[in-house]
């Protein structure tokens, strides 16, 4: 693709295309080299299936078969909305064998977020289950570009899903050569205006993350890896499945996160890491189950209180890996490297970037001081110039261009840097909520609360959590007094019919007024004041 053809999808051409120094150039040659030199070893499993790397390297074949069969091109876009199991790596290593784009939908979104998702994407092929159909069926209408809905565990709507698992041979596709720089994976995350925005990567993008973590000795490469949060998350995908392969090691699906089927699972299948959040953390603590020996745990997605760390070192022996990542850079952009980290931080950055902390001009600030989380690639090394960021957002290449100004990436999370290169996140971002690892962006719940005829402003601010990390608590101002209790009933209803579960008010509080500055604007710092002021007083009590 030349820069016109980016510009045209709403995106910014990399600046360089340098392959990773070592490992494939893209997902789509990645198994190659495995199947020929382990093609009997284990590669990936679920409650249902075990399959080796030459058994996985049918299926794919055979899905891309079947994809290709359906009308699937390159460019073209194919949406999986699946529990974690072998069908969804299938499906989208094969999409990324015919060069076209995968979306990925979240199973507990919301009919309303799933439409925008499709519909912004104009997706051509979405997978599911008939536990997850109903909805897509009743959007089908909505979705003049969907031209199949392949429900895989139903005879009459799987399309030949189920041909694919049951491959003796490698069916042929046509012969195209896939270009690692071109859009690969579209992941949808909500933005600060409300709507989500569809962060664009390629696979050159997505295998360096496991090219430069594994290289470096980081991400336990050795280890069996397990998933237990969504594959749908196309983070998680690069962090499980993808780096397993890229290592030769076996990934496993898990299927909860509750603490007594987790850990048994994580006995059973001998898993070595997994990547989890503060949540699960917490939970685990509160369990006093014991780890199966040798297993390393991660977290991210949220800040990991210190409490939580200490607790987890003086129970398990070994500090609990924290990490700051987005989906722009994409998934992990500093972790601390078994290290140790200082009270606050949040990690190093991985050896091949960069990361500033930069002024609203764009100048690098000093150390110590807070600006904008920035991140390029180191220009020195073997590694020099591999490192590209996203490609920008679907269709939208004003924030395109906003998130690369300057050549770099610009996060909008708001941190410093101390003498040693440890970070320390200030904000991420001025009104994000971290809710249990998942981002919470008031607007979007706020568009959603202003639906109803009865609320005359409204709020959504985050409080601390010592197990979500955060919750979230929407303020209200009514039209009318006394019509509170409706109005928060029609609200809540309101907000199950709109949002993921993630994103619903945790607590709801009435209010006359608001306080406002000059301009008008509400001044959430107040509202975050007040709940603290609130936390104090029950604690004193």
């Amino acid at each position: 693709m030349d820069a016109e053809e980016f510009a045209a999808l709403g995106l910014i051409a990399p600046a360089q295309r340098v392959d990773p120094p070592l490992g494939p150039r893209d997902i789509a040659s990645m198994l190659g080299p495995r199947v020929a030199e382990q093609p009997d070893a284990e590669a990936i499993v679920d409650p249902g299936r075990r399959l080796t790397y030459a058994a996985l390297d049918r299926a794919i074949a055979a899905a891309a078969h079947l994809f290709e069969r359906l009308g699937v091109e390159p460019g073209d876009r194919v949406a999986a909305s699946l529990p974690n199991a072998c069908d969804i790596v299938v499906a989208f290593m094969a999409v990324q064998r015919l060069g076209a784009i995968w979306v990925g939908i979240n199973t507990i979104l919301s009919p309303n977020e799933k439409r925008h998702i499709l519909g912004h994407s104009e997706t051509k092929l979405l997978l599911t289950d008939s536990r997850f159909a109903a909805p897509f069926d009743a959007l089908r209408a909505d979705l003049p570009k969907l031209d199949h809905l392949l429900v895989i565990d139903d005879a009459a709507r799987d399309l030949g899903w189920a041909t694919v698992f049951a491959a003796t041979d490698a069916p042929a596709i046509a012969a195209r050569e896939i270009d690692p720089f071109a859009p690969a994976a579209i992941m949808y995350t909500s933005g600060t205006t409300g709507v989500p925005k569809g962060v664009v990567h390629s696979q050159h993008n997505m295998i360096t993350v496991c090219a430069a973590g594994s290289s470096f000795g980081m991400m336990h490469p050795e280890m069996k890896r397990g998933v237990v949060l969504p594959l749908t998350i196309t983070n998680l995908m690069i962090l499980g499945p993808l780096v397993a392969f890229w290592n030769g090691t076996s990934c496993a699906c898990g299927q909860s996160v509750k603490i007594d089927p987790l850990v048994d699972w994580i006995a059973q299948e001998k898993v070595g890491t997994c990547a989890t959040v503060p949540t699960i953390v917490h939970d685990l603590l509160q369990s006093g189950r014991d780890l199966p020996q040798g297993f390393i745990m991660g977290a991210g997605g949220a800040p990991l209180p210190m409490p939580i760390r200490n607790a987890f070192k003086a129970r398990y022996g070994y500090p609990l890996g924290g990490s700051y990542g987005l989906t722009e850079a994409p998934t992990v952009v500093t972790e601390t490297r078994g290290i140790e980290p200082p009270s606050g931080s949040s990690g190093l950055p991985l050896p091949h970037l960069v990361v500033t902390i930069r002024a609203e001009d764009g100048t690098v600030l000093p150390t110590g001081e807070v600006g904008e989380v920035c991140v390029s690639g180191v220009t020195e090394g073997p590694w020099a110039g591999v490192y590209t960021p996203a490609l920008g957002y679907w269709k939208d290449g004003d924030k395109s261009t906003v998130l690369l100004r300057g050549g770099i990436l610009h996060t909008s999370d708001m941190g410093r840097l101390d003498e040693n290169g440890w970070i320390y996140l200030a904000d991420r971002s001025s009104e994000l909520i971290l809710r249990g690892g998942s981002n919470v962006y008031p607007a979007e719940v706020e568009r959603v609360l202003h639906e109803h005829a009865g609320v005359a402003a409204c709020a959504l601010v985050g409080k601390p959590d010592e197990r979500l990390g955060m919750r979230t608590v929407a303020f209200i101002q009514p039209v009318r007094t006394g019509e509170e209790d409706q109005i928060r009933a029609d609200l809540i209803v309101l907000c199950q019919e709109s949002l993921a579960r993630y994103k619903q008010p945790d607590e709801w509080i009435f209010v006359e007024q608001f306080p406002r500055n000059a301009m008008g604007k509400i001044v959430k710092p107040a509202l975050r004041a007040q709940l603290a002021e609130q936390q104090a007083e029950r604690q004193e009590a």
